[in-house]
């Protein structure tokens, strides 16, 4: 019994020297003001940490130590505002910063069962504050690259769920950026492994946020951010790789190799495959683009690089009012497409002509009758075809009182009279299926003579 009264003296003697700790501490922080220079701040500030210490170590239960630590927490935060106003050394001010976490930290997990909500509401708003202050000061200027360490190291400290969450996505959102930037740069390599370092704080941050929806949103944006940037910058990877191999073999070899070429053909489809995951359409059709050249440049297989250059023109198309007149990969597209088109024109004029000629022989008859009337003038030549080769279409009439011989138009009916017989005999409105090529060609030979008499009435 001896024992046990001298522990419970001891106890409230401790007790008695933790509250007494902390209200000589809040009596030295709020002498702390704003208006006095840094120095002495800092001073005063050092001076109220100690005596919270103190309290925090005199403490004999939860309650006294939540109380100390939040005041800890609270001086800790002030100490790093005073250092980044005078703007000390980065590390001291982002110490201060975790030590104020620590403590909030703390503050937060052991004050559930012996603190009312409203102090734990306002323990949770002072750690916001601070986080807030620290995301938008000095730490906002670093590089990327030295902000995310940054953060890397902050989040350590930090054990409140939703600010580690926080904390997470903006440690997440500093790998993204550097990303971009070096992909933008070409740096694919770097680019990608900064894609891929956003996914432990994403996943870190889905396990901290609980059920903030703000968060849950913010999170899902980013985490579809970085897949799509991943799925570019992986394409554009694939397709850089591509042309190089493809200089490769166009200019260094001296005979074809044809595992090469089908590696550049791998390497450009799967910069097709990752850009569907994602609908990155630009991207697909410069990788298509590159398909069709290899397929008609290398491989000589037309039929495939029409295939391949059509799909990305459509994809060119589809992207209106964007224009890529002046990009590489479009003129390419477009030069070889042209080429093709010349090609079959060519092709089927040639082969039509041998066909005319063979149709022409049998058409001796009808050729002399056509010449012969064509040596009369205009208004005769109208009434002979007309009469000798009337039109398919049935509606397609001689106009302007003609069929009557020895009646003559003035020049300029006779002109438009003109003009709408080399519409009514254009071999391109004849319908070869249904009329015949001999048909064709009949009105091939009338609309050559009619436009010819048509050009000279001008």
């Amino acid at each position: 019994m001896r024992f046990t009264g001298l522990r419970s003296a001891v106890d409230m003697t401790q007790s008695t020297s933790s509250s007494h700790w902390r209200e000589q501490g809040n009596g030295i922080y709020v002498t702390a003001r704003d208006n006095l220079c840094p120095s002495v701040r800092k001073e005063r500030l050092r001076q109220a940490a100690s005596c919270y210490y103190k309290a925090f170590n005199f403490s004999v239960n939860e309650d006294e130590k939540v109380s100390a630590a939040k005041n800890l927490a609270m001086v800790s935060w002030k100490t790093a505002k005073v250092d980044e106003q005078c703007m000390e050394r980065m590390s001291l001010m982002v110490h201060q910063y975790k030590e104020a976490f620590k403590h909030f930290s703390f503050g937060f997990h052991h004050s559930e069962t012996v603190k009312a909500d409203s102090w734990r509401d306002g323990l949770l708003a002072s750690a916001k504050g601070c986080w807030e202050e620290l995301r938008c000061g000095r730490v906002s200027e670093l590089s990327m690259e030295n902000r995310a360490m940054t953060y890397h190291d902050l989040v350590q400290h930090i054990q409140i769920p939703e600010l580690q969450a926080e904390c997470y996505i903006e440690l997440a959102n500093c790998h993204f950026h550097f990303g971009i930037t070096a992909i933008q740069n070409k740096d694919f390599k770097r680019g990608l492994y900064e894609m891929r370092d956003c996914y432990m704080p994403i996943n870190e941050a889905k396990r901290c946020q609980g059920e903030k929806i703000n968060i849950q949103a913010e999170i899902r944006i980013l985490e579809e951010d970085v897949f799509m940037h991943q799925c570019m910058a992986e394409a554009m990877q694939a397709i850089s790789i591509g042309d190089d191999l493809y200089e490769k073999l166009i200019k260094d070899e001296e005979s074809l190799n044809m595992d090469m070429a089908y590696e550049v053909i791998d390497w450009f489809k799967q910069a097709v495959i990752r850009t569907r995951e994602v609908t990155e359409v630009e991207i697909e059709a410069v990788a298509l683009s590159r398909l069709g050249r290899l397929y008609d440049q290398v491989l000589k297989i037309k039929y495939k690089a029409k295939e391949y250059l059509m799909r990305s023109m459509q994809l060119a198309h589809s992207m209106h009012p964007r224009t890529f007149n002046s990009e590489g990969w479009f003129k390419d597209c477009a030069e070889i497409l042209e080429r093709y088109q010349k090609e079959t024109v060519a092709a089927e004029e040639e082969k039509w002509n041998k066909e005319r000629e063979e149709i022409v022989k049998g058409l001796e008859k009808e050729m002399k009758g056509i010449e012969k009337a064509d040596e009369k003038d205009s208004q005769e030549f109208l009434r002979y075809v007309y009469r000798v080769f009337p039109p398919k279409n049935k509606e397609h009439k001689l106009e302007g009182g003609l069929k009557k011989k020895g009646f003559h138009v003035e020049h300029d009916k006779l002109k438009k009279i003109l003009q709408k017989a080399v519409v009514h005999y254009h071999p391109d409105k004849v319908d070869t299926e249904k009329h015949g090529k001999v048909w064709k060609v009949l009105s091939e030979e009338i609309t050559k003579r009619l436009t010819r008499r048509y050009e000279r009435m001008k």
